[in-house]
């Protein structure tokens, strides 16, 4: 009489195959999970610039400059912008940056939408037009 207690091969292997299908769901599901956060990254920057835009105009005579986006060239806003492209996004700025008006605004990953804002106060994930807002 044969008592030997365990598993067969064939109940390992298949044990082991549905192991590698669960965790090769999880690691696809995983994947767009990133992007996401890195989008909210990207955003809350876009933000956070806005109001660092808002504070170098009221210290340079309500202007924002006169060349493209002086306020994100320098101190904080370096800074967002630097922590925009290493999230992935890229920061832009769609119109010319002359006196009271500005629009700029970063690509998103894992999609072909932008998150723009402007001088207006408009936010959000639309696109840039050629004016002085975001559309």
């Amino acid at each position: 009489m044969n008592n030997k207690k365990g598993f067969t091969l064939i109940e390992l292997l298949v044990v082991i195959a549905i192991i590698g299908i669960l965790s090769g769901t999880v690691i696809v599901s995983m994947s767009g999970a990133q992007n996401s956060a890195k989008n909210a990254r990207i955003k809350a920057d876009i933000d956070q610039l806005r109001s660092t835009a808002e504070i170098y105009r009221l210290n340079h005579s309500n202007s924002y400059g006169t060349t493209a986006a002086n306020f994100s060239h320098s101190g904080d806003g370096l800074l967002l912008r630097n922590d925009i492209t290493t999230a992935g996004g890229t920061l832009t700025t769609v119109c010319n940056v002359t006196g009271p008006v500005y629009c700029m605004s970063s690509s998103l990953l894992g999609t072909t939408d932008h998150y723009c804002m402007d001088s207006t106060g408009k936010v959000g994930s639309v696109t840039c037009g050629a004016a002085t807002a975001c559309q």
